[in-house]
């Protein structure tokens, strides 16, 4: 949503990640749910008309938000999930006062064999 173009994957135009000659680029995400070089014709209706502003987060933030989140609310979120907490986080920095609402979507116990053989028990954070 952010980087991507224009084009059209599998019989849909949306925004999507391609190269020079319009085949999808490569791409990565700790989040197998995120490992995708498209988005669906909804996102980018919503993103063209406006309705929605989509953001970045590097797999490093992503893993900062799995671990808080897991740690302080004994809550496991998927890898995708963690990805808005992190989001999230950002967002109550910047915030005076106020609530911020996280829809978490999906189980983190999924994730955990990633988890632990990319990043470990996360002890040392």
């Amino acid at each position: 949503m952010s980087y991507g173009t224009e084009g059209v994957i599998h019989g849909f135009r949306c925004y999507l990640l391609q190269d020079e000659q319009g085949e999808p680029a490569p791409v990565y995400s700790c989040a197998s749910g995120l490992d995708y070089p498209g988005v669906g014709p909804e996102h980018s209706y919503l993103k063209d008309t406006g309705r929605v502003r989509y953001v970045t987060c590097s797999d490093d933030e992503c893993r900062d938000a799995f671990f808080l989140l897991s740690r302080r609310e004994g809550i496991i979120p998927a890898l995708e999930s963690a990805h808005a907490v992190a989001h999230a986080l950002v967002k109550a920095r910047e915030m005076k006062t106020g609530t911020v609402l996280v829809n978490l979507s999906g189980r983190g116990d999924k994730d955990m064999d990633y988890v632990l053989e990319h990043w470990g028990t996360g002890a040392d954070g």
